[in-house]
């Protein structure tokens, strides 16, 4: 007899709860896009502490968040900035100050981080590293004679995380993961780790994914909990829904500038108070930042 399948459709709440001290947690998106700003928002909420984290090459936002409210020990990426608007006040000044310790990866450790845990291997094979010093100051690269060819390689050592945390547009009660737009790593982060927290725009039916099946990029099986929340991603953008909230990400880098250069050691606190301590819920957090009538003006046109 068949076993009927069991919604995965879960709470901001109850996914925080499966956040702890001292765990890895891979960060989904890519720097101002599809980023879990709302999940991230709950961990500092919450206040768990000592965290590494582990995110696409290029991250912003929501690892500046986590480092800003004093949350995490060690960073895994390429880059954290906020491009054109300039770089992360808040990394920046923890890894000026020896708060953080900003593990040196460029694009391709950090693939090969992920792929390694996705492919449940110790270590994942690479030659862009060698000529640079990044074999001598990241600790997870080690060089190596492989069992074929006389060519030295260099290993990277497979990502340790507990928690991958993803944004994306759709998915059905069953958590399967349907994205409107790029997804980049992040269904290499849902094989890496055994539990996966997706946030979702909207949930749709399962018949309907069932019709459309091109456009599940990550299968029910590797989801732990699925989340709906209408702009999980702000002040990020979410592909075909919205774009980014620019004036919001503007106001954070400034106040952000002002804590770095030590001009108003009250000015990121204060972001903090409002936008996520004060809130008691996402919805409140959608007024505070201007209510639906705002942000529907961040609406992708159709």
């Amino acid at each position: 007899m068949a076993t009927a399948r069991t919604s995965k459709v879960g709470t901001l709440e109850a996914a925080a709860e499966l956040i702890k001290d001292g765990m890895g947690i891979a960060i989904g998106g890519m720097l101002a896009q599809n980023a879990p700003c709302a999940m991230v928002r709950q961990i500092v909420k919450k206040g768990v502490k000592d965290l590494s984290t582990f995110a696409a090459p290029p991250v912003g936002y929501p690892v500046d968040l986590l480092v800003g409210a004093g949350l995490v020990k060690r960073t895994h990426h390429a880059y954290c900035g906020f491009e054109y608007l300039g770089f992360a006040p808040n990394f920046r000044k923890a890894v000026e100050q020896g708060e953080v310790d900003a593990v040196v990866c460029d694009e391709a450790i950090v693939a090969g981080g992920f792929m390694a845990a996705a492919e449940g291997m110790p270590y994942h094979p690479l030659r862009s590293p060698k000529g640079t010093d990044y074999i001598n100051i990241n600790p997870l690269l080690k060089e190596y004679t492989p069992p074929w060819g006389e060519e030295k390689l260099v290993a990277v050592k497979a990502f340790d995380i507990d928690v991958a945390l993803i944004h994306a547009q759709e998915a059905d009660e069953y958590g399967n993961i349907r994205f409107l737009g790029s997804y980049w790593l992040d269904p290499t982060m849902a094989r890496a780790t055994d539990t996966v927290i997706v946030t979702v725009d909207r949930l749709v039916s399962n018949s309907r994914v069932l019709s459309e099946p091109y456009l599940t990029a990550i299968p029910g099986v590797f989801v732990t909990m699925v989340v709906e929340l209408p702009y999980g991603a702000h002040p990020c953008a979410s592909h075909m829904i919205h774009m980014q909230d620019e004036d919001h990400l503007i106001e954070y880098v400034r106040l952000g500038r002002q804590n770095l250069k030590n001009e108003d050691p009250e000015a990121f606190p204060g972001y903090l108070k409002k936008h996520i301590y004060e809130p008691e819920t996402h919805l409140d957090y959608l007024e505070v930042v201007g209510g639906l009538k705002r942000l529907s003006q961040l609406t992708v046109p159709v």
